[in-house]
């Protein structure tokens, strides 16, 4: 049996989101209120709303860190498997009929696509990898699954 995990590349922890947050509240709050203070009010909603916005932007970054995709490969079948961000996905596909495809975009700059399918089912996998860790899961996928690489370009 064979397991392969992909994640995320996020250095950001929940810890390190709480130290940057806390680092930056202690910095600007401070200027935000001794402005108030001196008679600029408008500076604190703006203080205020930038610090909301950051809150937002680094939560969404930490949740998308949390996300997992594990592909099992085993004797009789292919399990592909998503959790931490949303609910939980699992799709099986049966080794013997299971192909792996490279789709490239009609646009250069446009990222490929990563699909593992059988019988008209198919799933992306990959989608968090660079061009080159994508194509190299492909090549490791084909080898342990079995059969030849299929590579289609999409004409849109």
């Amino acid at each position: 049996m064979h397991l392969i995990e992909i994640r995320p590349n996020c250095s950001l922890t929940p810890r390190t989101f709480t130290l940057f947050y806390v680092s930056v509240l202690a910095a600007s709050l401070p200027v935000a209120l001794a402005c108030t203070v001196a008679g600029f009010w408008p500076v604190l909603p703006f203080a205020g709303a930038e610090l909301v916005g950051l809150w937002l932007a680094l939560r969404v970054s930490t949740r998308r860190g949390l996300a997992r995709e594990y592909i099992r490969i085993d004797e009789r079948d292919v399990v592909v498997g998503r959790s931490g961000c949303g609910p939980e996905e699992l799709h099986r596909f049966d080794r013997a009929w299971a192909r792996v495809r490279l789709q490239h975009p009609g646009v250069r700059s446009w990222p490929s696509r990563l699909m593992l399918g059988a019988m008209g089912r198919s799933v992306e996998v990959g989608s968090c990898l660079t061009e080159a860790e994508r194509v190299s899961l492909g090549t490791r996928l084909t080898e342990l699954i079995g059969g030849e690489p299929s590579r289609h370009r999409l004409d849109c």
